[in-house]
Parts: structure tokens; sequence; C-alpha cells
């Protein structure tokens, strides 16, 4: 399990049928990343936040950024929209979430809106929680951007929503094919393995990974990170992707009854 795990290195570029995905640190722990066509070199930067990190990967990567996707409002995944469109005269397009508020947004979009970049397909997926508007991008049919709705082996603060939104977006997310990699906007692997080995401490396959996530340790801090995971990946170690699990519900006790309460 832990060499299948060590096989997703942070910084190996990850190529599929129409574009490549490119992870960029920023900040304390967050990760903004480029979505590059194949065909085209043209790319996607989402939550770019550092925009001097994010010129510069597009720039090894001979790479041209034409649209920001913006998971969510919060300053740390949209506060460099404002400043990289006046940087690069090349981006034309900006998405956000419908009512999330997003700075410089061109196009509020609602779930299940499609558009390219490039030849590389993108959709939305409409997950308030965290924000009134947040969204999920599943491109491709092989990534999903999940900004802070899922982390892995973790989920969102419900800043604005309510439990059963969480739920919702979680089944929305879990029903995509399971090998579909997940990006999450942070690197909170390990203190939410941590959790979830206290919460779920009978998933052998949980305690595997936080060991492994340990020994990755953050791209941040000099390691070597811990995305992507994968959706079958997280249906197995994602505690609040389990709560129909008989382990999650006996943990929870007397909300075991409500899924939203779990």
């Amino acid at each position: 399990v832990l060499r299948r795990i060590s096989s997703y290195l942070l910084r190996s570029t990850i190529i599929m049928s129409s574009c490549s995905v490119i992870p960029v640190p920023a900040l304390a722990d967050n990760y903004m990343y480029l979505i590059i066509d194949r065909h085209s070199n043209e790319a996607a930067a989402i939550d770019p936040v550092d925009i001097g990190a994010i010129q510069k990967a597009a720039s090894e990567h001979n790479a041209t950024i034409t649209t920001i996707l913006t998971t969510h409002n919060h300053w740390d995944h949209s506060g460099g929209n404002i400043k990289l469109t006046k940087a690069l005269s090349t981006i034309d397009r900006v998405y956000g979430g419908v009512g999330d508020d997003v700075p410089a947004v061109t196009h509020e979009v609602k779930d299940g809106d499609s558009f390219s970049v490039g030849r590389t397909h993108v959709k939305v997926l409409f997950t308030p929680c965290h924000t009134p508007g947040h969204v999920c991008y599943y491109v491709d049919g092989h990534h999903v951007f999940t900004g802070d709705t899922m982390f892995i082996s973790g989920c969102g603060n419900f800043n604005t929503g309510t439990p059963s939104q969480m739920v919702e977006a979680f089944d929305k997310l879990l029903a995509l094919p399971d090998f579909t990699k997940v990006w999450a906007g942070h690197e909170y692997t390990a203190k939410n393995c941590a959790f979830a080995c206290y919460a779920d401490s009978n998933n052998a396959e949980l305690k595997q990974r936080l060991t492994w996530a340990e020994e990755q340790g953050s791209l941040h801090a000099g390691g070597k990170g811990t995305i992507p995971s994968t959706i079958a990946m997280e249906k197995k170690c994602n505690p609040f992707a389990r709560i129909d699990h008989l382990s999650m519900m006996e943990f929870c006790g007397e909300c075991a009854n409500d899924r939203s309460e779990r």
C-alpha cells in the first residue's frame, strides 16, 4: 500500500489524455494548480493566490495562462485574481461560483456548467457549504479540483453552510469514477489522518496512510507532499466519505441515525 501511495510524487507532472496538471505550492499550506492543454499549451490557473509562483510555473512549461478557475472567494484562493489579470493580457476568462463574489470574475458558473480550456473539458460541480458559491472543477474526466470542500482524509469548515450541504457535496464527488485524481486546496493530510485514525480506529489502511503522510511531509516545508489522492482512496481513508460505514456510525453514537449529523 505504501508503495502504491508513494507513486504519486508531487513534483512529477501528471499527464493524461488532453492535459497536464502542475501543482504549485503557495503560502503556508495552499496548493495552486496549472491545467495545461497538451494540444495548445493554453493553461488555466486554479486559485492563483501567489501570482509570481504561478507565472514562473507557466513559463517553465511554456504555457500561456488564458483562464482562472476559482474554487471560492476566500483571499488565500482568490486573492491573486485581480493582480494576475492585470499582469497577463492573455487572460480573458475568470470563473467562479454563482453568489460567491469572486474578485475579477467574468463567468459566474452553476452546477453542471461546462467549458473548455483548449481541448480540455471542464465541468462545474456546485458544492456550497464552505462558502455560499463554492465550486469544484471536474477536468478531462480524470481530475477533480476540490478547493476547501474535500481534503485528503478530511473536509472543509462549514463556514456559511450546513452539515447537510457538505454531505451532498461529498455524495457528488464520491459519485465520480474511482480512478479520478483528487487535487485539494491545502496540505492538511497528516493532521487529517491523525483525526481519522481516532474516529475510524479499526481502519488498518488508514493507519498506513497516516504513516505515509508523515513520511512524505509537506512540500512547503521541503517534503514531497501528499497530493493527489483518488476517489477510491478517499472512500477508504476519509472519515467524511465513510459516514455510512458501521465503524463510523458506532463512533457517532446517538447521531448515527442522521447522515448529516454524523
